[in-house]
């Protein structure tokens, strides 16, 4: 049996911490308007890779938890990231198998189609509560995220 992420060991909650720590700085650090757009969901990166490595030892209550800090963090309705990120947790739970099966190109995709369910998530809860886009840039994070993961991987890889 392999170790995972969740692991008793003291030095695997530290370095579980320290990574939620960076991703939620990381997904909060102000950058330009331009910027903005082109900053991959490193929080939607992290639950992928940690429920694909261990789905019920971490999962959706981590994503919960994560949404919910990114929630407060960013002053956006309470629940709208944990609601996306839990959802994505569930469906990355039920096709783990699969997702560590793929190819790097396949998972790539993967990781596009559902960074890309997220954002549709946000965007709808957004226009619910009278948010609104004028043009489609809000899906160009799911693009980043997907050309971001092959290096997300290998540094969690690497540390794992």
């Amino acid at each position: 049996m392999s170790p995972s992420v969740a692991d008793d060991k003291p030095q695997s909650k530290w370095l579980l911490t320290f990574a939620i720590i960076a991703i939620l700085l990381l997904s909060i650090y102000p950058l330009p308007t331009w910027g903005q757009w082109l900053r991959p969901e490193f929080a939607v990166l992290a639950v992928i890779y940690w429920v694909m490595l261990a789905p019920f030892q971490l999962g959706m209550t981590l994503a919960w938890f994560i949404g919910l800090s990114l929630d407060l963090l960013e002053g956006s309705v309470l629940g709208q990231h944990a609601l996306a990120l839990t959802i994505i947790a569930y469906i990355c739970a039920l096709s783990h198998q699969q997702l560590r099966m793929f190819s790097l190109g396949a998972q790539i995709l993967a990781v596009f189609l559902l960074v890309f369910i997220y954002q549709l998530m946000n965007y709808w809860v957004n226009s619910l509560t009278g948010g609104s886009f004028d043009n489609m840039l809000f899906l160009l994070p799911a693009l980043m995220s997907a050309l971001f993961w092959p290096l997300l991987k290998l540094i969690f890889d690497i540390y794992h």
